[in-house]
């Protein structure tokens, strides 16, 4: 029996050495960290790199989440400003007459009739006065015509009758704080100081007929109304 060839031996040197190195690779594959990577990589150019940046980057909701402060109110609701207190009116007459607002007395009602010639009293129905008029009878008016008088202790406070006749007269009590009144007779205006001497004001001459006169208290402390005499 003939010997076998060494060139077979080699061959089967080769072929175990092959096998092995196979089994040697797949073991360094089975057994190496499947998330790392054997290849380096190479750096990302720089304008991918920003660009991968901005899409990270989350862009801002419209919709405000819980944690998202509300914005502050500009003021243009009224319920963005608490309500102011009420406003507390002076005790003293004289301050609160001045802030309330203008008289209602400009106009005498239609069931005030015009006063035909005479004399009559501030009490008589058909003199309309505002509200902050007061009437006064006591002592200090004991020599007033029939013992009273009607005073005003605010400025722009009125009263107002119609008459027939030419002309007429204004009796008063005169005070040093006594202030000046207007007379409008028609729309047209006159002025005197109530602290004349003659306790009396008298108005021009005018047309016969119906006419309708308007007192307004103008300034000082006070003035007063003791009566209106209608003449021809």
């Amino acid at each position: 029996m003939q010997p076998r060839p060494s060139f077979d031996r080699a061959l089967l040197i080769l072929i175990t050495i092959g096998v092995v190195s196979i089994l040697g690779i797949g073991w360094i594959f089975l057994t190496s960290d499947p998330g790392k990577s054997l290849i380096t990589p190479t750096a990302i150019p720089s304008s991918f790199s920003s660009l991968e940046a901005g899409t990270l980057t989350p862009s801002p909701s419209t919709t405000p989440t819980q944690d998202e402060t509300p914005p502050t109110a500009t003021g243009t609701s009224p319920d963005a400003y608490p309500e102011p207190p009420a406003e507390t009116l002076p005790s003293t007459s004289t301050l609160i007459m001045e802030s309330l607002p203008t008289p209602s007395a400009t106009h005498t009602p239609d069931q005030f009739q015009p006063l035909p010639v005479g004399k009559y009293d501030d009490t008589d129905p058909n003199i309309a006065y505002d509200r902050f008029w007061i009437l006064l009878k006591n002592p200090g008016t004991a020599n007033a015509y029939k013992g009273t008088i009607h005073a005003s202790n605010g400025t722009g406070n009125e009263a107002s009758f119609r008459f027939t006749g030419e002309r007429f007269c204004l009796g008063y009590q005169r005070g040093k704080n006594f202030g000046i009144v207007t007379v409008i007779i028609d729309n047209q205006p006159h002025s005197f100081h109530e602290q004349a001497f003659d306790l009396v004001w008298c108005s021009p001459q005018l047309s016969p007929g119906d006419h309708f006169v308007r007192i307004i208290h103008e300034s000082g402390e006070s003035i007063n109304l003791d009566y209106i005499e209608i003449r021809d």
